[in-house]
């Protein structure tokens, strides 16, 4: 039996230009009828279509579909299955990471919506981070540069963050250092680990909550007056410099707003 581009391209559910692009690069072989000008297609044509679209949602190129197909020597197609199956193990373990990422950020704005200025005890997560910049100047160094433009190509499992120096707090000074971070929980998956550049932040019980932050007021120790003064109202006491994570900024008017979480360590 004979089928007609359209008859072919409707049961596949691709387009007859793609159809076309097939028989260009010789997967398939229309036939035309003497006296017509049509293309034709049979069986075999419609199953070795079957099995080119297998190969090219498996990932394969379409070049290298026609080389499997075409191929009048061996070639080693266990061994290009092989390789693709290592590339989707990879894909399924970025994916599965993004996805636990996605949740993670999802929470945040979740978390920002109720906690309101509120707070809570618990573990600040374990991280690891970079110095970028100190207050609002960036580290122009070959190595800070080389090492920040290394951390932002594993975005978006790179998080903004601001570290507020335990001193600096208590006195209610203005300096603080701003990094990049990376959760624990991806550092394996990222391999990220720590040395003389990196930093790593192991988890400790901290003072929890969040903070809105605007580009037209300058950053300060006075933007956690309120958390120091709940703190001090527990009868607790800081035990080390305070970690905000900035999980979203958006623009309102002419300002930038940011939104942060915020752990303040405290003495056990």
């Amino acid at each position: 039996m004979l089928y007609t581009i359209g008859d072919i391209a409707k049961m596949l559910g691709i387009s007859t230009e793609g159809l076309r692009y097939y028989e260009e690069c010789g997967i398939i072989t229309p036939k035309k009828r003497k006296g017509s000008t049509y293309r034709y297609y049979d069986t075999w044509d419609l199953h070795l279509l079957v099995s080119a679209r297998s190969y090219r949602s498996l990932g394969f190129s379409l070049q290298e579909t026609a080389e499997i197909i075409n191929s009048n020597q061996p070639i080693d197609i266990s061994g290009m299955l092989d390789a693709r199956e290592k590339e989707l193990e990879e894909a399924i373990l970025l994916n599965l990471n993004l996805l636990k990422r996605s949740a993670q950020i999802r929470t945040m704005f979740q978390e920002y919506q109720s906690m309101d200025f509120r707070y809570r005890i618990e573990n600040s997560p374990g991280f690891y981070s970079i110095n970028i910049q100190d207050e609002y100047s960036l580290k122009n160094s070959l190595t800070s540069l080389a090492l920040s433009h290394e951390w932002l190509t594993k975005i978006p499992f790179v998080f903004s963050c601001i570290f507020l120096a335990k001193d600096e707090l208590e006195k209610g000074g203005d300096e603080f250092r701003v990094g990049l971070g990376i959760d624990e929980k991806f550092a394996q998956f990222l391999k990220v680990k720590e040395d003389d550049n990196v930093r790593y932040c192991p988890p400790r019980r901290s003072v929890y909550t969040t903070l809105p932050a605007s580009s037209d007021i300058i950053f300060s120790s006075a933007n956690l007056s309120e958390a120091l003064d709940y703190i001090n109202s527990q009868g607790l006491k800081l035990a080390d410099d305070a970690f905000l994570m900035v999980f979203n900024i958006h623009l309102e008017k002419e300002n930038r707003q940011s939104a942060h979480c915020v752990w303040l360590p405290i003495e056990d």
